[in-house]
């Protein structure tokens, strides 16, 4: 599996998709101009340019020599906040409009296994910790999740972990904060013993979405599986 690295040009492009939802821009859209984009990102324009033509290959972006670049058909679904874009659990599901809260039901040390080792790229035996949580809305269970992330990245920070809170936030003040992930998904019901253990018989149907997540250096920091309600989530997928 490739290790995605975020480059500045990167950051740049994903800057120029916040401005897009930032302006209330759609299809058929211009965008501002490359002076206007310059200067409110303080790029050169050669820098600008490289991020713009890689909105264009996305099919985010046309351009129409001679009167300036317009959005896409691609702009509808990467503006709707697609499946393809990195952002952890807690902004998935305020982006659906819900107030989440999330309840830790268990944090433990395992031993790095023939399947958890790989996705994190470690030796089997490697510690790792294991987090169970379920987020709710106004009761409503709405994501199962099970993360597994190396011991020793998160030596020698807090005594103890919030293990309840954002995962990504506690790396980022460790230094490796995830950038980037790969991900599977598919549709699944929750573990059965899952299921009685912690009162979710009546989760229904999930869509499961299996991710490993990256630093900006490409060390693998996340392994997850997140179970989201299937009646409360709905996704939208770019294909190509």
């Amino acid at each position: 599996m490739d290790r995605p690295r975020e480059s500045g040009i990167e950051r740049l492009r994903s800057g120029i998709l916040e401005m897009i939802r930032e302006l209330g821009l759609s299809f058929g859209d211009r965008l501002p101009t490359e002076k206007e984009m310059v200067e409110r990102f303080q790029v050169s324009r050669p820098t600008l340019r490289e991020a713009l033509k890689l909105l264009e290959q996305d099919a985010i972006i046309d351009v129409h020599q001679g009167k300036g670049r317009f959005l896409a058909a691609g702009a509808l679904l990467t503006i709707a906040r697609p499946i393809t874009r990195f952002e952890s659990v807690s902004q998935m599901v305020a982006s659906h409009g819900y107030t989440a809260e999330t309840r830790l039901l268990g944090f433990t040390t395992v031993p790095a296994d023939a399947e958890t080792a790989p996705r994190l790229a470690v030796p089997e035996g490697t510690p790792l910790i294991r987090i169970e949580r379920l987020r709710s809305s106004g009761g409503q269970p709405l994501v199962y999740s099970i993360d597994w992330l190396p011991k020793a990245l998160v030596e020698g920070t807090e005594a103890t972990p919030d293990w309840s809170g954002s995962l990504v936030a506690l790396l980022a003040g460790a230094g490796r904060g995830p950038v980037a992930s790969t991900a599977m998904v598919r549709a699944v019901t929750l573990p059965p013993e899952a299921a009685r253990l912690h009162g979710l018989e009546e989760f229904g149907p999930a869509l499961l979405i299996e991710e490993v997540c990256y630093a900006a250096d490409g060390t693998r920091v996340i392994y997850a599986m997140d179970h989201h309600r299937g009646s409360a989530f709905s996704f939208s997928f770019v294909r190509k």
